[in-house]
């Protein structure tokens, strides 16, 4: 008799809820209303931007600062919003994003998990094939990885960004994971376990200690693992958290590798480069003669204006024809926006002393 009240209170909320959901479902409608309107202004001046990463921050800091005091978890906010953010985008403009690699890459994973599920997703072949289709105006952005934490800066990315008319406009981390994905979102009743060669060899540690009953099987791809666990109840398949999103899986043990993952640093690409954001950081490359004080020279302009200078790499070139000696190719990361005056001065007077100096972009700065 006593639970009689709790079960009446506990339905009264339940009601109470279901209400709050018709709320929100009533003002996503209005929002998709909206988006429809701006669609339809869009399809009367086709130059309008598509995407404009200062101007979705600036929706989504207002949310977040919105609901600072609020009661609802802090962390959930802005993946809620920008996932509704790429909704609405689609009912105005599909947004198009361009990657570099299979369905399931890293790259793959790291645009949607930024871009959400209703973008448009592209895959190319290596990072020119994906910046090629920005060129081209056949995509609004590429997403390409940049660094590695085990490699460092991915050198034939860079010779392609470098080559590219493009701007990188944001950068994004993210982690090499691979994740047990099945139906049902537990271990109980894996009979078998689809993965491809690198998956099922990176994971071989986990399988024979967790799943050693379990029959696996070979497939070409993490994309047809996926494919096929998500055909059966009784399977499962490794791959990441994009195509546990793409087949509808569910992650039933989180980052199975036996080592663990690499962290990955992407970069979206755009035509258009990025406007200020407050805080942000520029990337630049500039080639040099190997010559005694030619570093020292590139670095005394941005010393001289009080730069931070966050990152710098190198590399050598050899000159085109046999004998003409070297250079070297610095890849820099400068405090600040291409437009600041201390940055402009300062990129100023580096062209003057060294053989090629290209700005690839300025873009909000993540420390």
């Amino acid at each position: 008799m006593s639970q009689d009240p709790v079960r009446r209170e506990l339905d009264a909320l339940r009601s109470a809820i279901e209400g709050v959901d018709d709320s929100i479902i009533e003002a996503l409608e209005k929002r998709a209303q909206l988006s429809k309107k701006v669609r339809a202004l869009r399809e009367k001046d086709p130059s309008a931007v598509r995407f404009s990463p200062k101007e979705e921050r600036e929706l989504v800091t207002r949310i977040e600062q919105k609901a600072a005091n609020g009661e609802f978890p802090k962390r959930a906010i802005g993946p809620i919003f920008r996932e509704i953010l790429a909704a609405a985008r689609a009912l105005e403009a599909p947004l198009r994003v361009a990657y570099e690699g299979p369905m399931g890459s890293i790259a793959h994973e790291a645009a949607r998990k930024r871009f959400g599920a209703s973008a448009e997703y592209l895959p190319c072949e290596g990072t020119r094939g994906s910046l090629g289709l920005v060129e081209r105006e056949h995509a609004d952005v590429a997403v390409v990885v940049i660094e590695s934490a085990k490699e460092g800066l991915l050198q034939p990315t860079l010779d392609a960004i470098v080559d590219a008319e493009l701007s990188i406009v944001e950068e994004l981390d993210t982690d090499a994971r691979i994740h047990l994905l099945n139906v049902t979102g537990n271990l109980q009743g894996i009979e078998k376990v689809y993965a491809a060669p690198a998956e099922r060899a990176a994971c071989a540690q986990f399988l024979a200690q967790n799943l050693p009953r379990a029959k696996v099987l070979d497939t070409r791809t993490p994309v047809m693992a996926a494919e096929l666990a998500g055909e059966d109840h009784g399977a499962a398949a490794l791959g990441n958290a994009a195509l546990a999103e793409m087949f509808g899986l569910t992650v039933a043990r989180g980052n199975v590798a036996d080592a663990t993952g690499e962290h990955l640093r992407c970069a979206v690409m755009a035509a258009r480069p990025s406007a200020r954001s407050g805080r942000d950081m520029t990337a630049l490359v500039v080639t040099i003669d190997d010559a005694p004080g030619a570093l020292f020279r590139v670095l005394e302009p941005l010393a001289k204006k009080d730069l931070n200078l966050r990152r710098i790499q190198s590399r050598p070139r050899a000159l085109g024809s046999a004998g003409a000696g070297q250079t070297y190719r610095f890849f820099l990361e400068v405090a600040g926006h291409v437009t600041d005056r201390p940055l402009v001065t300062a990129f100023e007077e580096l062209k003057r002393m060294v053989r090629e100096l290209k700005i690839l972009g300025s873009y909000p700065s993540k420390s």
